[in-house]
This record gives structure tokens, C-alpha cells and sequence, in this order.
């Protein structure tokens, strides 16, 4: 018989919506995280982000999403307190995607082209020789895709182990779905990682701890309308 898949399931969402509705759902860190932010379209997207985050949360636990209890674990990555749920969070500029699993740490990440980065000379400073090539040998028109799918793969695996920035840039994370593992000991643990379909004009990864393989499952997600709690379930 076959072993069963791991699932992770995928929600992409916009992020340029008014905020008014998904303030009341956040917690006490996350409206002061809010507040101390400068007023802009990045204070408003970051109280959309949390609240569609605890608006698919607790459509899976069965819960109001303002009672979704979250807390801060190691070196400051998100946990569901009390449960198997595992969840990531990413954002780039007003694109969202939100990974979602059971029992095995979760990383998720999506990119788009930034302005003022040039990827041959980036990854040429702080990826890998090999992955370094891979971007300067890539056509003009596949530059950016080429850069961003090592990036993106990179981030998930940082972040499903909760380190930092710094620890992902040498990596070693190839193409395809494999085992990720750093030869430099410094972050411990392996990940599963493969690409997956990210938002519009976006370049997306999921990284899970172990070995075992992942199956993708997206999901539609309808912003809020009505007022808080109102979203719903994926």
C-alpha cells in the first residue's frame, strides 16, 4: 500500500482592500505591529494579511478568527498554541499566499521583480557558484525567473525552520521537487522543497521538515464584505 501524501494547502489573496473590516480580528501584538507601522498601503496590507490569516485559520480549527490562539515561537515564527497546525505566511508588494499543513513545520514564499535588484549581481555576491551561473547564463527574458525560483525556495526553507534571513542565501536548494539540507550545519534539520503556482506576476515555494514528499491543494479565497468574521472558508 502506499503512504499517504502530505498535503499543504495554498491560499492566494489580494491584499489591496480596505482594512477596516480585519483590524477587529487581530490580537493585541498584531494592532500594536500595525500601529507602529508609518500610514500607507503597507500598514493597510499587513492588517489584511493577519486578518485573512486568521480568517482561514479559523475556518480549519472551527474557530472565530479572533480567538484563533496564535503565539510567537522560535526566533519569532508564528504558531497555532495547542495544535497540530502548522502555517506560513508571505506577502509581496499587494499579493498574499498562505501555506497551511499538519504536524510538519511549514515555509512558504513569494517574489516578484523589485526595482533597483540586479539578480545576476546579487546572486552573484550571495548564492552559491553554481546558482550564481544558473542566473547570469539565463536569457534576459528568464533572468528574473531563474533568480526568483532559487529565492523563493531559499526563503520557504528558512522559514519552516524559523531562522533567519542570512542562514537561506547559501542554501542549496536546486531545482525540482527534493530534500534541502545545510552542508554548513548552522541551520539543522532537512526540507522537503518544491515550487508552487504563486499569485499573479508572482514566483512561489513550499519547504516542509523531513524528507516526505508534499501535494499541493489551492484553494479560492473571497475577501471580506460584510464586516469582521463574515469571510468565508476556504
Amino acid at each position: 500500500m502506499t503512504a499517504a501524501v502530505d498535503e499543504v494547502h495554498l491560499w492566494h489573496f489580494r491584499l489591496d482592500l480596505p482594512p477596516g473590516a480585519y483590524l477587529a480580528l487581530l490580537d493585541p501584538r498584531e494592532r500594536a505591529r500595525h500601529a507602529a507601522r508609518p500610514r500607507g498601503p503597507g500598514r493597510d496590507r499587513y492588517a489584511v494579511a493577519h486578518g485573512t490569516k486568521r480568517l482561514i485559520l479559523g475556518s480549519r480549527l472551527g474557530l472565530p478568527p479572533a480567538r484563533v490562539p496564535l503565539r510567537v515561537g522560535r526566533w519569532g515564527k508564528p504558531e497555532v498554541a495547542g495544535s497540530g497546525l502548522r502555517f506560513s505566511l508571505a506577502h509581496s508588494g499587494d499579493r498574499a499566499l498562505l501555506g497551511v499543513c499538519g504536524h510538519r513545520e511549514i515555509g512558504v514564499d513569494v517574489e516578484r521583480p523589485r526595482s533597483g535588484l540586479d539578480p545576476v549581481r546579487f546572486a552573484a555576491r550571495w548564492f552559491r557558484p553554481e546558482e550564481a551561473a544558473r542566473v547570469a547564463e539565463a536569457g534576459p527574458a528568464d533572468r528574473w525567473g531563474e533568480f526568483l525560483r532559487l529565492w523563493t525556495r531559499k526563503e520557504a526553507c528558512v522559514k519552516a525552520a524559523g531562522g533567519r534571513l542570512a542562514q537561506s542565501l547559501t542554501l542549496p536548494v536546486g531545482h525540482g521537487p527534493h530534500t534541502v539540507a545545510d552542508p554548513s550545519g548552522r541551520l539543522p534539520g532537512s526540507w522537503w522543497v518544491d515550487d508552487v503556482q504563486g499569485p499573479e506576476d508572482c514566483t512561489a515555494a513550499v519547504a516542509l521538515a523531513g524528507t516526505a514528499p508534499f501535494r499541493p491543494v489551492p484553494h479560492a479565497w473571497e475577501p471580506v464584505t460584510r464586516g469582521p468574521g463574515c469571510g468565508p472558508p476556504g
